[in-house]
């Protein structure tokens, strides 16, 4: 898989509506395979309503959603799926499968079921040893990670998460993290809302900030998330500690 404008994923004049008023955007984004992206913000600043637009999972009411040249309004339900793996929030499973037979779900959009790419999500996620158990039996944060395995195991060109590290303790979120960083080696494009903001600022290479559905900072790191975009957006005077990769956030004081 390679990177490109061919493979990115970008949004023209993207603007959702909630009871008449817009609580996102419009919003103009261009984003890259082969990297990942961070969208961060205060609660209610429009992140999860950007994503899910990202999938083609919201009703726009202005703009689209492009991969590469072409709108994903206009893919089938089964091309999109394989082109764009989405992993909401709080994800619902219908069965008590066992772990396996829920990655093996992944593979649905391919018409197939090779084993390779399921073995290898297992293995990403550290359930190789979980494989054989109900998911019912899953703690929390092992549950999350077997819903990532079925996104990992549909090889999409794009991973679409949403606060994928929520449920994880600190060893699993950093190995997550690592996941991600060697799919976006491999080409794929990775997208993550993130309350985190030392993992956005040590992980991303690219952060969006959004308040209120408004588009605050689109940068590198320490530029979208300095002290100064911080203070304003997220209402805390703070500074970042640390050498570049290990950087903790000390938060000062409220405004």
């Amino acid at each position: 898989m390679t990177a490109g404008t061919e493979h990115s994923l970008s949004t023209l004049q993207l603007g959702v509506q909630r009871n008449g008023d817009f609580i996102l955007g419009p919003v103009d984004l261009s984003l890259q395979a082969g990297k990942i992206t961070a969208i961060c913000g205060p609660n209610g600043a429009g992140k999860s309503t950007l994503l899910a637009a990202l999938a083609g999972l919201s009703r726009l009411e202005t703009g689209t959603v492009m991969l590469g040249e072409e709108a994903i309004s206009g893919f089938s339900p089964r091309r999109r799926a394989r082109s764009i793996g989405f992993l909401p929030q709080d994800g619902e499973i219908a069965w008590d499968v066992s772990v396996r037979n829920l990655v093996e779900l992944g593979r649905i959009p391919h018409r197939d079921r090779r084993s390779a790419p399921v073995d290898q999500a297992l293995k990403a996620l550290d359930l190789v040893a979980l494989s054989d158990r109900a998911v019912s039996q899953l703690s929390g944060g092992e549950r999350a990670r077997a819903l990532l395995a079925r996104v990992l195991a549909g090889e999409p060109q794009w991973i679409l998460a949403d606060e994928p590290l929520a449920a994880l303790d600190l060893a699993h979120q950093l190995a997550l993290m690592h996941t991600f960083q060697e799919n976006a080696r491999a080409g794929r494009g990775i997208v993550l809302v993130l309350h985190d903001l030392s993992i956005a600022m040590n992980f991303a290479d690219r952060v969006v900030v959004f308040d209120q559905g408004t588009l605050m900072a689109d940068d590198t790191p320490d530029v979208a998330l300095s002290p100064s975009v911080i203070e304003r957006v997220w209402s805390v005077q703070a500074e970042w500690l640390g050498k570049p990769g290990t950087r903790t956030l000390a938060v000062r004081a409220l405004i």
